[in-house]
């Protein structure tokens, strides 16, 4: 707790210091033209927090980010670029378990929890001035990033049930898929079944869902869950409540979901199937 305070206070004073990871990453580039690897060539490295410079072959360190990393190389008028892709690696979630919100907010902030590949190769061939266009690969990130189509990673944290005086926070995982604006949240245990959707519209998404147990398939509870993109539109934030049968709240309820193939260290206390049924709804 007076970890989470302290990095909590410097967050309002200007900054922190990322919980886990390192906000630079070395980088090594390498040119070639055919089967020619091309030695000297000028290369320019660029993403939202900054720009770096060296020559080929070489390397250097960069500003991780969220945001994807451009690399565009020239020598003697011909030149080429590449656009690498920024993707979340196992300190997103270390952070999000160590400082929950707050490691959270830190990570997507320094780019800490994100890596680029560790070397980049620019193939050099168009004339200086004849560059491919943005938003193709090889070309500029587009400049209004849209969540990336494919299987997410979700986990949704829940403060203690307020019907039932035994319960205890609890912490759940979830496979996501995003498709076009189409959101879809699921997970299966061998006692229940949780589902969530909804469509993004713009940077927000809210998602509906419920969950129920097989031994009793009438009893459910829902969940209703309002929240934005950032990070790049590689990172979900949402929040809102798990609402017992009856209607009233049971939990507050967090949903973090991240574009990452890393999935989230397994929940470490009690049976997240026990804990995620609200009493009320029994």
């Amino acid at each position: 707790m007076s970890r989470m305070l302290v990095c909590l206070a410097a967050l309002l004073l200007g900054g922190c210091a990322s919980i886990t990871g390192t906000q630079t990453q070395p980088i090594s580039v390498i040119a070639n033209q055919g089967s020619q690897i091309i030695s000297g060539a000028s290369c320019t490295l660029s993403n939202d927090v900054g720009k770096w410079y060296v020559k080929t072959p070489g390397s250097v360190a960069i500003k991780k980010s969220t945001g994807d990393l451009l690399v565009e190389c020239a020598k003697d008028g011909v030149s080429g670029q590449q656009n690498v892709v920024s993707r979340a690696n196992t300190n997103v979630w270390g952070n999000l378990l160590l400082g929950g919100p707050i490691g959270y907010v830190v990570d997507r902030s320094s780019g800490a929890g994100f890596d680029y590949p560790d070397s980049v190769t620019v193939t050099l061939g168009s004339r200086l001035g004849v560059l491919p266009s943005a938003g193709v690969a090889g070309g500029t990130a587009s400049p209004d990033p849209t969540p990336p189509d494919g299987r997410w990673r979700a986990v949704m944290s829940c403060d203690a049930n307020r019907f039932n005086k035994d319960s205890k926070p609890f912490q759940a995982n979830f496979i996501a898929e995003v498709d076009g604006n189409r959101v879809s949240l699921k997970r299966r245990t061998q006692i229940a079944e949780e589902v969530m959707s909804g469509t993004i519209m713009g940077e927000s998404l809210s998602l509906d869902g419920m969950g129920y147990r097989f031994e009793n398939p009438a009893n459910t509870w829902t969940f209703k869950i309002d929240g934005v993109f950032m990070g790049n539109a590689k990172i979900y934030n949402g929040k809102g409540p798990q609402l017992a049968k009856n209607g009233m709240v049971a939990r507050q309820c967090t949903v973090l979901m991240i574009h990452t193939d890393v999935p989230p260290p397994s929940p470490k206390s009690g049976p997240p199937e026990v804990a995620a049924t609200p009493a009320a709804a029994q």
